[in-house]
């Protein structure tokens, strides 16, 4: 009681003897009454200012996005199997890791389905928690390092469907490479290429022919025709009932055919006085086979040829590309002589009179006479017969036609019937035959 009495006294001393007085503090007690004052104002909670608050909750949530990253990474590498009753893939959860620690990895090699387990390495980390000062607890993290095992490796037999087979295959419908089991009437050929398929399988429930074109086929031994040149690779599919599969590949080549085609050249050549020319145009060829119609040949790529005589001459090409693929290109009756007998369809007697038949350019002005417009004629027979057959006029000599009389009596007008034959210089024969109407005058 004494001591607070004391205390009291000394507090009411300085209260009234230094309440009016100045103190100032020294620069050492400013700056750690300042540290402290900023201290608390750190650890108060003040929505406007960063603080210890918002501090420690970047830090909670930093980690959070971290372990979820984390997470999803290790889901993605987790391996997926098809559920074969609902379609969705599902991952497959196993625990590959044996009881010493040792982690087993299964391998698939491809078509021989050949599933490799091993022991690999594998660090396992244990941490231990230290409390240290002014750093809370730390974590350090211990590795133990496994040494590596000799691997497993399982290999099945061959075969079509053997019993080998794991349940998990089964319900991945895993299919094995079988060789040999496509038959095929040709592998190789030109557009369009047919092709017999023979499935070669000795038991199966169903199977499934997949041509490479887009076309597919579920016939034991189908038939396909390939029209667009290219590679494809045939596969046959064949499934049992208890859902394995097998399958077979075959490579068919279809090449493209060359085109043929050629020009003669003069166009209207006159035979034998003028040595045809053949101007070559066809595509995709390497060699040529030309048939001149008059038992001659050639192999070059754009002949020479000349004829002896007249004659009516099919010229044939043959055009083959590398591959062996032809195509040909045949005309017919390739040249004219430049000759020709040609007749009007109608004509106008003159009312004067016959005229005997005789005309001239000049002297037919009117077209009074039914006669030919000609070249190259050496020999000429015409005949002129009514709609009953009856016999109006003949001539031998292709200047003189017919004026329309019979008997010294003009004609009646109508259609008559006209039928001409003869040869021309060359010894080309010719026998044409029209009809003409007689007209009247007004």
């Amino acid at each position: 009681m004494k001591g607070k009495k004391e205390d009291k006294a000394l507090n009411d001393l300085f209260r009234h003897k230094l309440e009016n007085a100045e103190v100032i503090p020294s620069p050492s007690v400013s700056k750690a009454l300042m540290r402290k004052l900023a201290g608390r104002e750190f650890l108060r909670f003040n929505p406007a200012r960063m603080n210890i608050w918002y501090t420690g909750g970047a830090i909670v949530a930093g980690t959070a996005l971290v372990l979820i990253l984390s997470y999803n990474h290790g889901a993605e590498n987790e391996p997926v199997i098809p559920d074969i009753f609902t379609g969705i893939n599902k991952p497959e959860i196993t625990d590959d890791r044996t009881t010493d620690g040792t982690e087993l990895t299964e391998v698939k090699q491809g078509d021989n389905d050949r599933s490799v387990r091993k022991k690999s390495n594998v660090s396992t980390e244990k941490k231990s928690s230290v409390i240290e000062p002014d750093k809370g607890v730390q974590s350090y993290p211990e590795k133990t390092t496994i040494a590596e095992q000799p691997a497993e490796v399982h290999v099945p037999d061959g075969g079509l469907f053997k019993d080998e087979t794991s349940e998990k295959d089964r319900l991945q419908g895993v299919a094995r490479r079988v060789d040999n089991l496509i038959g095929a009437s040709v592998t190789e050929g030109c557009i369009p290429l047919k092709v017999l398929f023979k499935n070669r399988s000795l038991s199966y429930d169903s199977c499934k022919w997949i041509f490479g074109d887009g076309g597919y086929s579920h016939e034991k031994n189908p038939e396909w025709l390939f029209d667009v040149e290219g590679e494809y690779e045939v596969i046959l599919r064949i499934f049992s009932q208890s859902g394995r599969q097998s399958f077979s590949s075959a490579l068919i080549k279809v090449h493209p055919r060359p085109s043929a085609s050629f020009e003669i050249s003069p166009e209207n050549a006159v035979i034998p006085d003028d040595e045809i020319s053949f101007l070559n145009y066809s595509t995709n060829a390497e060699a040529y086979k030309w048939d001149f119609g008059d038992g001659n040949t050639s192999d070059i790529i754009e002949p020479r040829h000349s004829y002896d005589k007249y004659g009516n001459y099919d010229i044939r090409l043959i055009a083959v590309s590398a591959f062996g693929c032809s195509d040909s290109l045949v005309v017919k009756n390739a040249f004219g002589s430049g000759y020709y007998v040609r007749f009007p369809n109608a004509f106008i007697p003159n009312p004067n009179g016959p005229s005997g038949g005789y005309y001239s350019n000049s002297s037919d002005e009117f077209a009074y006479v039914f006669h030919p417009a000609h070249s190259g004629v050496s020999e000429y027979q015409l005949r002129i017969f009514s709609r009953r057959g009856i016999l109006l006029y003949e001539s031998n000599d292709v200047n003189m036609g017919w004026d329309g009389y019979y008997k010294g009596q003009l004609s009646e007008p109508g259609v008559y019937i006209w039928k001409v034959r003869g040869n021309y210089i060359n010894g080309e024969p010719f026998t044409l035959m029209g009809d003409v109407t007689l007209l009247r005058t007004p």
